[in-house]
């Protein structure tokens, strides 16, 4: 079977969306690895700014009517806008418990607007199978934290912080992957 690659417009045209939520979810998986004397404060400030800015990310993914077929646009713009919205929300949250709740649910609804994008996009969008995998660990850390929302704020970042750090290497991988067919492309 051959090995199937990213048209090079689709790459050029996609990568630096998938560069800035990686580096947004890798920001924020530091912050939740390393931050000393965690409170609810950082909760609430961390998740609200990566859930904006990484769907602010995604949107600029979903917004390009040019390679990404419509069949995969909604999903995405749908997760995008869910979001935001859970990003403005985490802020008001009143305990570790609440933000728990709300983040899940940012992470499964994510997590599913990913999976059937890329059920839908997966026959003629190549990004389709990263689709597919990021889906997938958004939704595992959204159960996960239903799973752990009795747990203090140490414990939530934990794991928030478990499943962005795969998501952050899955992305950096998508974003290398789409950078070198550019360039290959561009010789």
């Amino acid at each position: 079977m051959p090995v199937q690659r990213i048209p090079a417009a689709t790459a050029e045209q996609l990568a630096r969306p998938v560069w800035l939520r990686a580096a947004v979810t890798a920001l924020l998986a530091l912050v939740t690895i390393f931050w000393q004397g965690e409170t609810l404060l950082l909760l609430k400030i961390s998740l609200a700014a990566y859930f904006v800015l990484a769907g602010t990310a995604i949107w600029d993914y979903a917004k390009d009517t040019v390679v990404v077929p419509d069949a995969v646009r909604g999903p995405l713009a749908s997760g995008a806008a869910l979001w935001v919205l859970v990003g403005v929300g985490v802020i008001f949250v009143p305990s570790a418990t609440a933000g728990a709740i709300v983040a899940a649910a940012g992470f499964l609804g994510m997590g599913l607007a990913e999976l059937i994008a890329g059920l839908r996009g997966r026959p003629d969008f190549v990004p389709a199978r990263d689709l597919l995998v990021q889906g997938g660990v958004g939704m595992a850390t959204g159960v996960g934290l239903l799973a752990g929302m009795r747990l203090d704020v140490h414990g939530i970042l934990g794991i928030a912080g478990m499943g962005l750090v795969i998501l952050a290497v899955l992305l950096m991988i998508s974003g290398a992957s789409m950078t070198h067919e550019a360039r290959r492309a561009a010789d």
